[in-house]
């Protein structure tokens, strides 16, 4: 019996059996999501010596028994203090607030500067002064510190947005001025290049000031009644003061599948729970299942202030469908809010641009444009997709692997018996 061919062929076998258990961890702790934490992003504005205190939420998702470990990561993590480093849950407890003092310096680099806040899922006998490495949930709310440039500087995104095949597709271009003086004008000119990287057409958006620390967007739009459905890319350069600043992005045109149509709340006041009537429009010709609507609010630095859900629904080819959202207001203030609506369906989704204008007796959301991208798969349903198929090609292997040693068991135990 030739040994050394066969410990080649059992080592081949515990790497494969390996490989299948550690996809198959991956798999199930990808899963895992039984914590949330709110708002996902804090931005403070740098003051010399400045101490402030910073309120988050962790939401237990699952309502099961669970501890929570609070930590900090990034640069700024000498300057934060937790006031919880564990909180402990009980089943049926749904959220549990806690908070962070910020202690600045009294300088820093001009910029952007970040601490990120962790909450990990830990065992319920888990000890502070203990270790713990496991697969286990974890989510992060960051915190953002703003330290201003002398002078003008502009930090430019830009963001495509179209109101449906054949209608006019708008471009939104947020300015930030990070430095320490108003900018007086700034200006867009976008550039679009089509699928062979041709220039098709140049647009200009609107021109306006920006207060230091403050942020607007400048808007253009482009007449696509002549544009055939593809990807398309889209450079802007904003000219302000004298300085320029760049952006580009890449965007899909056409093919739209659910359309969102408009959004309503009625009999509100503030610090209730708000009533989002969202009325969607499928176009395709068949049923289109498990239809949701995610509404993402941000405040008018750019942070997330809420994100909210409705419940799913089924919608017939071609008909039209409420889709219904809440959101609790306690504690909002009444002004106007950016942000995004969001419609998920099979693996794609349909968003749009809008402002939420928050009074004491309604809101009112208006729609800036529905983005264009419908996004074929999320990069975790595809890295999710790509490991099922590897955990499909191991379990191949295995059984491959058994079927071939059995076979070769036997063949020896008849080669025995003939002897």
């Amino acid at each position: 019996m030739d040994y050394t061919k066969l410990n080649k062929m059992n080592k081949t076998k515990i790497i494969g059996i390996v490989l299948f258990f550690i996809v198959l961890g991956v798999l199930f702790s990808n899963n895992v999501e039984a914590i949330g934490i709110s708002p996902g992003r804090t931005t403070v504005n740098f003051e010399p010596g400045l101490q402030q205190d910073v309120e988050f939420i962790i939401f237990n998702s699952e309502q099961k028994d669970m501890n929570v470990v609070i930590y900090v990561e990034g640069e700024l993590s000498e300057f934060v203090s937790l006031k919880n480093p564990m909180l402990e849950f009980n089943s049926g407890e749904e959220s549990k607030p806690s908070s962070y003092r910020v202690n600045l310096p009294e300088d820093l680099e001009p910029g952007t500067h970040e601490a990120k806040i962790v909450a990990r899922e830990v065992p319920k006998d888990y000890a502070h002064d203990g270790a713990f490495v496991g697969a286990t949930a974890a989510v992060v709310t960051q915190l953002h510190v703003i330290v201003p440039y002398p002078g003008k500087y502009a930090k430019v995104e830009i963001k495509v947005s179209e109101t449906g095949e054949g209608q006019p597709i708008v471009f939104l271009v947020p300015v930030s001025n990070f430095g320490t003086q108003d900018i007086v004008k700034a200006k867009g000119i976008i550039d679009i290049y089509g699928p062979t990287n041709e220039k098709i057409v140049t647009i200009e958006t609107n021109e306006k000031g920006v207060l230091s620390k403050e942020r607007v967007e400048l808007v253009g739009s482009w007449d696509s009644k002549e544009i055939n459905p593809g990807k398309y890319f889209a450079k802007v350069a904003v000219t302000y003061d004298g300085e320029v600043a760049s952006a580009e992005t890449i965007f899909d045109y056409g093919n739209l599948q659910i359309d969102i149509l408009e959004v309503n709340v009625k009999d509100f006041r503030l610090g209730e729970i708000a009533k989002f009537n969202i009325l969607v429009q499928n176009l395709w010709s068949d049923t289109i299942n498990d239809v949701f609507a995610e509404m993402v609010v941000l405040d008018k630095q750019g942070d997330e202030v809420i994100r909210f859900k409705s419940a799913s629904e089924d919608i017939p080819g071609g008909s039209k469908e409420e889709l219904v959202a809440y959101w609790d207001t306690e504690g909002i203030k009444a002004d106007t809010y950016g942000g995004m609506l969001i419609v998920h369906y099979e693996d794609k989704t349909t968003e749009k641009q809008i402002k939420t204008i928050v009074s004491q007796n309604s809101i009112k959301v208006e729609f800036v444009g529905a983005t264009a991208n419908v996004v074929a798969m999320s990069a975790e349903g595809g890295n999710k997709d790509i490991l099922v198929l590897i955990l499909f090609v191991l379990v191949g292997i295995n059984v491959g692997w058994f079927v071939y040693f059995k076979k070769k068991n036997a063949i020896s135990k008849n080669s025995e018996g003939n002897i």
